[in-house]
């Protein structure tokens, strides 16, 4: 059968970074397993996934495989390293010929003869009778990670995320394909599915937006505070895309969520170790008191904000710092650590350190206190 499409940057970028992140999601989650003594079982379920291969150029002479193969690969070799472990893969895709081409090489992967299926079907109505099926068994207390990559913004409405979320360790990770949103957004005809998308009326209310990138910023902001209120989400992360030759303005988003913040630490991790490349990730991260309509991405604005979340806290911990700046900004363990110190360097702040703590880092168990602004004179 006729492989469909030549893979094309974006998606190659994607590919890599949930090569990673899920290799990391099943070392961290089988551990966890065995050291309880529990069933060693994972679920991943492909909403939109295409035909699992690719294309390398238009020669068409080289192939790479594509997210579901991807994650099969990387079953295998836990499998491998550990007979009696479970990876349940569940891949849906509307397309039949692509549908067809995944089935065949996702058999083809599964050596070790586990539950991996291929529906040819809407992911948004499969969903649904995945998690109806998983809640008959038992399953939905399992670790579930969902990939949702569509082409366009319409088939994974807000309601179906909510109800995916409400599992205790499920994530989920989306393209967000805001260039096409932003297209689309205010014209009539596409109302119904931006609503579906959105979960309220509420993007209508952007009358302000006079650049791209303030629309695009306030897009963003508003599908990921939806999350939160509408889809009772605790840990949402939107990852900006930087595309070669166009600054900050993104193509799309990709949106992690869930309602574990080890989920949200590991990602946020796995992006500083992907984003090494022309297509670069930024963690933009929401201000819990106020959205901004643009982030931005730079390393002032952590030290920046970092400051005032001392000043206002007067005393902190830095485990509650760094759990803070995690969920709230685009700061990870090393960046934190970077602003933390330079802020001791200018005097902002104080940070005591336990006995045997280096002067030249900042840990657990240090606590940071903040230093008296100096009075004015007049």
């Amino acid at each position: 059968m006729e492989i469909p499409w030549i893979i094309d940057e974006h998606t190659r970028v994607k590919h890599a970074l949930l090569k990673q992140y899920i290799d990391a999601w099943m070392t961290i989650l089988f551990s966890a397993q065995s050291k309880l003594r529990k069933p060693e079982k994972l679920i991943y379920i492909d909403g939109f996934a295409g035909p699992g291969v690719y294309y390398e150029n238009k020669i068409k002479d080289e192939t790479c495989i594509g997210s579901p193969l991807i994650v099969a690969e990387a079953a295998n070799k836990y499998i491998d390293s550990k007979p009696g472990r479970e990876v349940h893969i569940y891949c849906t895709e509307n397309n039949d010929s692509c549908a067809e081409l995944l089935y065949n090489n996702l058999i083809n992967q599964n050596k070790h003869k586990q539950n991996w299926v291929v529906y040819n079907q809407e992911f948004s109505i499969k969903a649904h009778e995945l998690l109806d099926e998983l809640e008959a068994k038992k399953l939905t207390e399992q670790p579930i990670f969902f990939f949702i990559d569509p082409f366009g913004y319409s088939g994974y409405p807000i309601s179906l995320l909510k109800r995916i979320l409400q599992y205790p360790r499920a994530e989920v990770f989306i393209n967000f394909m805001i260039y096409d949103i932003a297209r689309f957004y205010k014209e009539e005809l596409f109302e119904k599915k931006m609503v579906n998308l959105f979960g309220n009326f509420q993007f209508k209310k952007d009358n302000l937006s006079k650049k791209p990138e303030e629309t695009y910023s306030f897009l963003k902001n508003l599908y990921c505070e939806n999350l939160k209120k509408i889809a009772n989400v605790n840990f949402i992360m939107p990852f900006r895309i930087n595309t070669p030759g166009q600054g900050t303005r993104p193509r799309y988003y990709m949106i992690h969520a869930s309602n574990n913040y080890k989920a949200l630490f590991e990602m946020k991790n796995t992006m500083a170790r992907v984003s090494e490349s022309s297509y670069r990730f930024e963690a933009i991260g929401i201000d819990s008191r106020q959205i901004s309509l643009f982030d931005d991405p730079d390393k002032i604005n952590l030290i920046e904000r970092v400051k005032e979340f001392c000043q206002d806290k007067r005393q902190v911990s830095y485990d509650d710092l760094e759990y803070w700046a995690y969920v709230n900004t685009n700061g990870i363990s090393r960046t934190i650590k970077e602003a933390l110190l330079q802020l001791e360097k200018d005097n902002y702040i104080k940070i005591l350190r336990q006995s045997r703590q280096r002067s030249n880092t900042v840990t657990t168990g240090a606590t940071i206190l903040a230093n008296e602004p100096p009075l004015s004179l007049f």
